[in-house]
């Protein structure tokens, strides 16, 4: 393998820690990860496949239907926190992306109860 940028070494240090959370081989990952974007440095698809493993919207589809099957914490919790941070980036504030969250007519209440349990923990 070629010197690899920071930004690539970022990356590369990312999938090796998720690898391992998610029993995985990690050079495995990595060797995907940089056959499909070069570890996040060429990321354009003409099949519009996103990100640094090159993932469409078909396998990101499937991956989310077999999480109903499978009774896999990890996988859910790591989706989890990921659409949270898609709504904050896509929202900035707490309350605008929790109120994105949730059901539309229980924002209010939803909110509220987020901010207070947020104090407490």
């Amino acid at each position: 393998m070629k010197r690899l940028t920071n930004k690539q070494i970022e990356t590369k240090a990312k999938i090796e820690i998720f690898s391992r959370i998610f029993g995985v081989d990690p050079k495995w990952a990595t060797a995907i990860a940089f056959t499909e974007s070069s570890l996040g440095l060429n990321q354009k698809s003409p099949t519009h496949c996103r990100g640094v493993f090159q993932m469409s919207t078909i396998a990101m589809k499937d991956l989310l239907y077999e999480m109903e099957k499978i009774d896999d914490d990890l996988i859910d919790i790591v989706c989890g926190i990921a659409f949270l941070r898609l709504l904050q980036k896509r929202w900035v504030s707490i309350e605008d992306a929790t109120a994105h969250y949730c059901d539309p007519n229980d924002r209010s209440f939803y909110i509220s109860k987020v901010l207070k349990l947020m104090e407490e923990i």
